[in-house]
């Protein structure tokens, strides 16, 4: 037995009252990974807490829970709201749940274990301005930790996604691939623009401020000099976020954006609670807006703040409300004939149109942004609906047509040295090589764009990377480091509610698992990304996840089952037009027709296939060609 017995693997759970839900799910999620994961890598996970002292004991002994500190392997902390039962008897400590944290932290500094991960259920903006004596003190500690770099962590939204950052970090110790808590420090930058506006509003305030003083205005003086002081602090703000101290940056926005009337420090709050993938928090500020301004109002603050409900609505995939904050944004814009602004939406729009898989109304808009932008002069707009065209383009199959136009997004973008933009174009052009097999100059431009947007502090557009990259090592067959790029992914957009990439890495991740035989985990996978999909009204990712269960069932040996999901995907995808998805589809049931000796069936569903293939340039043209060939006359 020497040889083949499981590594055990302690865990342990502190957390304090609030998240019952969450220590109860830990355990099943636990089970779970004990019966895939670790089957395959030969360890077991052993979860740890109060609940398991409280059952051998029949009382909560801290002194027993402390033992139980001192063996395990890891240690998680989880906290939203609360700090932790009052601990009398554990001074300097004040709760007990900071006593646990503490004799963690010091025997790892000692020993060098248990290694320890401490995740951060998300608060609204709202709640972190007026936190209460609990939640200050989780506010300071997570501010500790972030300034300090000595433990991993995180945040969640849900319990779904508690679970995700669980599984993912296990794995990751049990395979001795942590990254180090050091490396893991985000920045996030603001738009230069939206900081260039404030700077300027704080001088105006400061000069209003003098004026007053002068005029022995004492009210105006004391508004102004309230107003100059909040455009600092957002100021202030906005550069820690950028130096890596995003918690004391959130601290500051948070207690803006709730007492604050001045637009541009609204717009810099929301701009770093999008792009810290806090949806809530951002959504408030939006609303704070409107009510500024008036929801029946046709003015310009007011169609703005519609068009970023939209996209907040979009990346959560709620499309149906998203679509509704776009029109009430577009109806607005109409009333003034402000083509700029309808320029915007109409490409807001045709993003939206493509996620439904309303292609044809999508190119529509997409065109009529681009001549919209042209009659203004609004290049980076162009720009943005040239990238969305080809990638309209290239999952229509016409690799050529979405070819240009990543270029002339790509002149565009350079020429007015905008980095985001930059790394979009790679992002296009790098899924584009990969589809043409051109994995060393796919895997080159997907690296350059992760490094682009790691410097701007972009974690969606960071998680698409990372999705991309685990394409370039799944084509290549290195399904760890692809498996790795896909848990990357997942992770931010849990984070960032990020649900179209989401479902995407699900999908990506269950193909890694059925090249590694791992059967269960692979339809796990795709039927959360089957859900995902669902729940956005997304046509395209249904078919894909549909055509990747099929394979399962095909490789388990359930052909009826997998011809009933590959014949779904196929009406799916015939009726979005996509004809490289439709030769997929084509080519798994010509497979499933040489399995049961069908080979009339099989020659014909794979000459259709191979026909659409090379219609499309498609590498997998050459594919079928050999299976056609095997099939003989």
């Amino acid at each position: 037995m020497g040889g083949t017995e499981k590594r055990t693997i302690r865990v342990f759970i502190a957390s304090p009252g609030d998240l019952v839900e969450e220590r109860r799910a830990f355990r099943d999620a636990i089970t779970q990974l004990n019966l895939g994961f670790g089957d395959g890598a030969n360890v077991e996970f052993v979860p740890l807490g109060w609940e398991d002292v409280l059952a051998s004991t029949g009382r909560r002994s801290q002194g027993v829970i402390n033992r139980e500190i001192d063996t395990c392997d890891v240690f998680i902390l989880a906290m939203h709201r609360r700090w932790g039962q009052e601990a009398p008897d554990a001074k300097p400590y004040s709760s007990y749940t900071e006593e646990e944290f503490h004799r963690a932290l010091e025997r790892w500094k000692k020993c060098g274990t248990p290694e320890i991960f401490v995740f951060f259920k998300r608060v609204d903006a709202e709640s972190e301005a007026d936190p209460g004596v609990q939640l200050r003190k989780v506010i300071d500690f997570r501010k500790h930790l972030e300034q300090t770099k000595l433990v991993l962590y995180h945040s969640f939204d849900s319990v779904e996604s508690f679970l995700n950052e669980v599984d993912c970090h296990l794995r990751a110790y049990a395979k001795g691939e942590l990254p180090k808590a050091c490396e893991q420090m985000d920045t996030v930058v603001l738009p230069l623009k939206a900081l260039e506006e404030v700077e300027k509003a704080k001088q105006v305030a400061l000069e209003k401020t003098e004026e007053a003083r002068v005029a022995h205005n004492a009210a105006e003086e004391a508004r102004s000099k309230l107003e100059a002081m909040q455009l600092q602090i957002a100021e202030d703000a906005a550069k820690l976020s950028k130096e890596g101290k995003v918690e004391h940056a959130r601290e500051k926005f948070a207690q803006l954006v709730t007492v604050t009337g001045n637009a541009r420090i609204l717009m810099l709050g929301f701009e770093f609670f999008s792009r810290t993938g806090d949806l809530d928090s951002a959504r408030f500020v939006m609303q704070r807006w409107i009510g500024m301004y008036g929801s029946e109002s046709k003015s310009k603050e007011t169609a703005a703040a519609y068009g970023n409900l939209g996209i907040l609505y979009r990346q959560r995939g709620e499309l149906d409300k998203a679509e509704e904050m776009y029109q009430q944004c577009l109806a607005i814009e109409k009333s003034q004939d402000n083509k700029w602004g309808m320029a915007i939406v109409f490409g807001n729009l045709g993003k939206l149109y493509h996620m439904r898989g309303d292609y044809k109304l999508a190119e529509q808009m997409h065109q009529s942004s681009i001549s919209l932008s042209k009659e203004v002069g609004n290049i980076e707009c162009m720009a943005s609906q040239f990238a969305n065209l080809g990638v309209l383009y290239q999952f229509l199959g016409n690799l050529g047509r979405a070819e240009k136009m990543y270029c002339k997004a790509l002149e565009i973008e350079q020429l007015l040295d905008r980095k985001e933009g930059v790394a979009i174009c790679c992002n296009r052009l790098g899924s584009l090589n990969i589809v043409k097999g051109n994995l060393d100059a796919a895997e080159e431009l997907h690296l350059k764009e992760l490094a682009i947007n790691k410097a701007l502090g972009m974690k969606r557009r960071i998680a698409s990377a990372y999705n991309n990259l685990g394409l370039v090592y799944q084509k290549r067959r290195l399904f760890d480091q692809a498996e790795r790029m896909y848990k990357e992914a997942i992770a931010i957009c849990e984070k960032v509610s990020d649900k179209e990439c989401l479902a995407n890495a699900y999908g990506n991740l269950g193909v890694v698992f059925l090249n590694l035989n791992e059967l269960d985990r692979s339809e796990e996978m795709q039927r959360k990304s089957l859900s995902v999909c669902e729940e956005m009204g997304s046509l395209a990712g249904v078919a894909n996840a549909f055509g990747n269960l099929g394979i399962v069932f095909q490789v388990r040996g359930n052909c009826e089952q997998a011809r009933l999901m590959h014949l779904k995907a196929l009406s799916i995808h015939e009726s979005l037009g996509h004809k490289e998805n439709i030769a997929n589809d084509l080519a798994n049931l010509g497979r499933l027709h040489i399995i049961n000796g069908e080979t009339i069936q099989a020659k014909e569903m794979l000459q259709k296939a191979l026909e659409l293939f090379r219609e499309c340039q498609s590498p997998n043209a050459g594919l079928v060609a050999r299976q056609l060939n095997e099939l003989g006359d």
